[in-house]
Order: C-alpha cells, then sequence, then structure tokens
C-alpha cells in the first residue's frame, strides 16, 4: 500500500508529460498544415510516441484539435493574467504598453500560435465556429476594450477599434509567422533578444503617438 501512491504519482507524472509532447507537436503540425492535412500518425511521430497513445488520451483527431486549442490559448490566457496581476496599481497608459509588448514577446515564444490561426481561419467552418465561441468572441472583447482605452489615452490612432486589433496582430506577429523568409532574407535570426526588442519598439512605435 505504501508503495502504490509514489508509483501512482510517477504513472500521473508520465502521462502529463506524454500529452505534453502530443500536444506540442499536434500545435506544430496543425499549423504547417491544418486539421484536414494532417493525420494522427504524423503528429504521434513528431512527438515520439506510440499512435495509440492519441486515441487514449484525446480520442479523436477533432478533440485533439480542440485539446491543442485549449492548450496554446490556455498558455496565452495565463501570462496574460499573470501579467496583468504583476501590473496591478501602474499608471495605464504603462500597462497598455507593457501587455502589448507581452503579446509581441508570446508570439516570439510561440510563433505557431498564429500559424494554427491562419489554418484554423481557412479551414473547417464548424471547428471555427467552436474555436470563436469557446476563445475569440471573449478574448477579441478585452483586447477591444484595451485598444480603445489606448486611443482615449492618445497612445493609439483613432479609427475602428477592431480594425486595429487586427491591424495591431498582423503588424506584431507578421516577423514571427514568416521566420523563415525573414532570416533568408536578412541574415537575422528573428527570435534573438535584438531582434524581438527592435521588432517591438517598431510596432509599438507604429501604432503609438506617445510612445516617448
Amino acid at each position: 500500500m505504501i508503495e502504490t501512491k509514489p508509483k501512482k504519482r510517477s504513472e500521473q507524472g508520465r502521462a502529463k508529460e506524454t500529452k505534453s509532447k502530443i500536444l506540442a507537436a499536434a500545435l506544430h503540425e496543425f499549423s504547417a498544415s491544418g486539421f484536414e492535412g494532417v493525420s494522427t500518425r504524423a503528429i504521434a511521430s513528431r512527438a515520439g510516441v506510440n499512435h495509440t497513445l492519441i486515441s487514449h488520451h484525446f480520442g479523436s483527431k477533432t478533440e485533439l484539435w480542440k485539446a491543442t486549442a485549449d492548450w496554446i490559448f490556455g498558455l496565452y490566457t495565463t501570462r496574460s493574467q499573470e501579467r496583468y496581476k504583476a501590473l496591478k496599481g501602474v499608471e495605464v497608459m504603462a500597462t497598455i504598453k507593457a501587455l502589448l509588448k507581452d503579446f509581441i514577446e508570446f508570439s516570439a515564444a510561440y510563433p505557431d500560435f498564429h500559424r494554427f490561426m491562419m489554418q484554423a481561419n481557412r479551414g473547417d467552418a464548424e471547428l471555427m465556429d467552436w474555436l470563436t465561441n469557446r476563445f475569440l468572441r471573449q478574448g477579441a472583447q478585452a483586447e477591444l476594450t484595451l485598444f480603445e482605452q489606448a486611443q482615449e489615452l492618445g497612445f493609439m490612432p483613432k479609427g475602428d477599434g477592431m480594425h486595429m486589433r487586427y491591424l495591431f496582430i498582423g503588424a506584431a506577429t507578421s516577423i514571427f509567422t514568416f521566420a523563415p523568409e525573414y532570416s533568408r532574407l536578412t541574415d537575422n535570426d528573428p527570435f534573438s533578444e535584438s531582434v524581438i526588442e527592435q521588432h517591438t519598439n517598431y510596432v509599438l512605435g507604429l501604432f503609438s503617438q506617445n510612445l516617448h
């Protein structure tokens, strides 16, 4: 009886590690080829696990796709919430700037997030509806509130807030989404600290009016 608890914890740890490997591999594969273009065998191969473990942990490919979305959006939400709590009491404009900067840094850390979204937008309509209702509608509204605050403070140009949101996302993420192209054209690594810092300054400078 005494020895079964550590064993059970060990099994749970291995299962958690296996699921994390599968989700990371799934994000990469779905972001590269979309839902229809990926097989669960390809995902298992990339994760370095037996194909049967995908069925065991996630069931169908559809459920794996949804779990992948849950995973990456969960990472972003947790990071954003922690960042927001850390900024409690900080002046509003500085908070806005910090949150926008954090979005750019997350985009650099997880470039497949936006590739995943690009594939989702051109893929299955039912999956896109699920994604919109589960994450995008609420998230976009929160981001819209942030952008409208920035506009009211003169930190960003006036205009349709949702349109401004898409302009910002495009500017913030493109260098990482198109990293292979950027690397070949510039001989620079877009994921290096110096380039990320430069990119952050450029993007905030493009959209803000009172950055300095």
